[in-house]
């Protein structure tokens, strides 16, 4: 898919609107094309900061006075009277207002839903690999020539798993590794991205819709490890993978 054809498509993308093969299309573009990730990453930045802002207004005390003083005097007893069915009206409205609100706001998401989700994303597209190849001297050059750091890409044959190959992925507002490894019928995805690149933390171990994912790190760097496998079997993987990796350095 050309630049031209996914632009017009970016914002259905978001919104997971498309079709799986047309989303799937356009997520491999994106993730090759820098003008189409920095787009994607502002507007996700964006959806952060609108979830953050408030969504109650309140009414400035001069306007309100004002009002107050436009409004024709009624008895005490008529006051009494018609503010019932007014405070039940405003009940209504406010309780009617709160739901649809609480529905429609994005939920904000967490790191381990974005790990997964990514995760997700590869395995259903074309993009899965960048760089094929079990060979870590070809993998960790390829990946250090396209990304601000040279991240540890173990070899972990000797436990049986098998070293697929590599790509770059935006996650969490930072470039990252993607190191994809074959463990029995699963894949599992390893990100790497420098701690002092982004500090913000890891889960040790979550679930997020049937995938696992374990957080550690190794040297330098913060390691989440993805995958669909059970925790116990991910967990040991990811405790081979880490000391592998620290006696590479």
């Amino acid at each position: 898919m050309t630049h031209d054809e996914t632009l017009p498509l970016l914002d259905a993308f978001l919104d997971d609107e498309l079709d799986v093969a047309t989303a799937s299309a356009v997520d491999a573009h994106v993730q090759g094309c820098e003008r189409c990730m920095m787009w994607v990453a502002d507007r996700r930045r964006l959806r952060a900061r609108l979830r953050a802002a408030p969504v109650r207004y309140e009414m400035p005390d001069t306007i309100r006075s004002r009002l107050r003083k436009q409004m024709p005097q009624a008895s005490p007893r008529v006051r009494v009277l018609d503010s019932w069915p007014r405070a039940a009206a405003a009940g209504v409205v406010l309780a009617v207002g709160g739901l649809l609100i609480g529905h429609s706001l994005p939920k904000p998401t967490v790191l381990g839903d974005e790990l997964v989700s990514a995760h997700v994303r590869a395995v259903l597209s074309l993009h899965s690999i960048d760089v094929v190849s079990s060979d870590h001297h070809t993998v960790k050059p390829w990946l250090s020539s396209r990304l601000p750091f040279s991240p540890p890409v173990p070899e972990l044959s000797e436990q049986g798993d098998t070293l697929l190959g590599a790509r770059v992925d935006y996650l969490n507002h930072t470039r990252v590794a993607a190191l994809i490894y074959q463990h029995g019928r699963h894949q599992v995805d390893v990100f790497v991205w420098p701690i002092s690149a982004n500090r913000r933390a890891v889960p040790s171990a979550a679930a997020v819709d049937g995938y696992h994912v374990v957080g550690t790190t190794a040297g330098d760097f913060t390691v989440a490890i993805v995958s669909d496998m059970g925790t116990e079997e991910l967990q040991t993987f990811a405790e081979h993978w880490g000391a592998r990796a620290r006696s590479l350095r």
